[in-house]
């Protein structure tokens, strides 16, 4: 078992101890949740790293130094641990399994066609285009880059836009969801 697996376990042992003895296999059930949980703190520290949208300042210059380079890895990979731990491990009522958490959050979240709809409203009203930090509270409420929604207003169509984007949108319901179940 690796350090997220003891890490849930000794969370659940705390938070959830009924839900930790139905458990059939502890052992095995913490082993692989910890495994899944070090395969998506990667994947998802390797895509901070990558994407300035998400890193904001923190983006790579040609005059990196090594230590800014180091400082920008470990930190992308301390949002990864934060945000996949928070999906994963540390719900608040672990009684209720994580793919359930989740089936329920959809069917009650805010549609991405509300996003269309704002999108249409501003590109019927330019006079009324929100200010800087009106669209940068909007980008952090769904979870977005402030240039997908400024390129989301740019569009032609802004549905199509929307939907040439969609893993874009995929990765911030996640983002969103995590928030709800901290």
């Amino acid at each position: 078992m690796n350090r997220y697996g003891a890490r849930v376990r000794e969370h659940w042992t705390r938070h959830a101890p009924n839900r930790l003895a139905e458990l059939e296999n502890p052992e095995q059930f913490f082993t692989d949740l910890g495994a899944e949980i070090q395969g998506q703190v990667s994947d998802l520290a390797a895509k901070l790293e990558n994407n300035p949208a998400w890193m904001l300042e923190m983006g790579r210059s040609s005059a990196q130094t090594y230590l800014q380079d180091v400082a920008r890895r470990t930190t992308a990979r301390r949002i990864a641990e934060e945000v996949v731990m928070n999906q994963l491990a540390w719900i608040s009522d672990p009684s209720l399994p994580l793919d359930q958490a989740r089936e329920e959050w959809e069917q009650t979240r805010p549609s991405d066609e509300n996003l269309v709809t704002w999108a249409e409203r501003m590109q019927d009203a330019p006079d009324l285009m929100p200010s800087t930090v009106e669209l940068e509270d909007k980008a952090k409420e769904w979870a977005v880059p402030v240039e997908f929604l400024e390129g989301l207003v740019e569009a032609e169509i802004p549905r199509q836009y929307l939907e040439s984007n969609r893993a874009l949108l995929a990765e911030a319901a996640t983002i969103r969801f995590l928030r709800e179940v901290r």
